[in-house]
């Protein structure tokens, strides 16, 4: 770990680092299967502290061009959308029997790894149930089988493309029970193959009508997958405080220290017919 030599222990040889904020982040993203597929288009105002998230309402339109004649002047706005910075996370983790600056190395990655796994889960639970708010709940109350499993979601893919979603920016969460209907399907089965080493990285285990496939443990059992158009779904995080290890002076602990930092984000969907959510049937009954 490149650590910075403390300027507290003079002549000491112990390391110290200053912020771990990036390491924190690293690890927080390896738990995220969604939270990372959330684009961050918006620009804050740190007067208002809402992100303003840019959106058409329409594509450019294109014209045959006359020579002699030019072209008609089209017009489309783009809108924008606030979206709040209310999700906020902190990590306040007890390192006891050691003042800050003398915090062994592995203690310190050991508290960053178990930050990272917190605070990636936590994005996760958040981008998911940002999900099934803003997004659109499907009619279709079938219940999901290995017979029916490929064909269920291939059919959602389709009215997705319908409403103009594409294929390159769209991704199918499934859940664990849908993952295994999936893998006992030959179609699904045989796209495996077809994928790439950067989707393979991404999670991705299959695709369905040309959109990757990715599972994901923490939806529950009500939701049994959210197909969704990356370009409508959105995020924005800063750090307030950056973590770092800190002396202990609240009048209780005696040469202790603790790994604090606090974070501000937010999540939104822009368009709700860019998220498609299927319920499971026997948890909506």
């Amino acid at each position: 770990m490149a650590n910075e030599v403390a300027k507290t222990a003079p002549g000491g040889t112990h390391e110290t680092q200053t912020t771990y904020a990036k390491e924190v982040v690293a690890l927080a993203r390896l738990e995220c299967n969604i939270y990372n597929d959330f684009r961050e288009d918006g620009v804050k105002n740190d007067a208002t502290g809402l992100v303003k998230i840019p959106t058409r309402n329409a594509e450019v339109k294109v014209s045959s061009y006359d020579v002699k004649n030019g072209i008609e002047l089209t017009q489309s706005a783009t809108e924008y959308v606030d979206m709040p910075m209310d999700k906020h996370y902190g990590v306040n983790e007890l390192i006891d029997g050691y003042e800050a600056e003398a915090v062994p190395d592995d203690l310190v990655a050991q508290r960053l790894e178990s930050a990272g796994e917190s605070l990636g889960k936590k994005h996760e639970e958040d981008a998911i149930a940002v999900l099934k708010d803003e997004g659109t709940t499907s009619a279709d109350t079938t219940a999901i089988t290995e017979a029916n499993a490929y064909k269920t979601i291939a059919k959602e893919v389709k009215n997705m493309k319908a409403r103009g979603m594409k294929v390159a920016n769209m991704r199918i969460a499934v859940s664990a029970d849908v993952e295994l209907a999936l893998l006992t399907d030959d179609k699904f089965a045989n796209t495996a193959g077809t994928l790439g080493e950067t989707l393979v990285r991404e999670g991705v285990i299959g695709k369905i009508n040309g959109v990757a496939v990715k599972p994901n443990y923490l939806m529950g059992d009500e939701v049994d997958f959210i197909i969704y158009d990356t370009r409508f779904t959105q995020k924005h995080e800063a750090w307030e405080v950056e973590p770092k290890i800190n002396p202990l002076a609240d009048g209780k602990h005696i040469g202790s220290s603790a790994l604090q930092g606090r974070s501000v984000g937010g999540l939104k969907v822009t368009n709700a017919l860019g998220v498609q959510v299927k319920l499971n049937a026997t948890t909506t009954e």
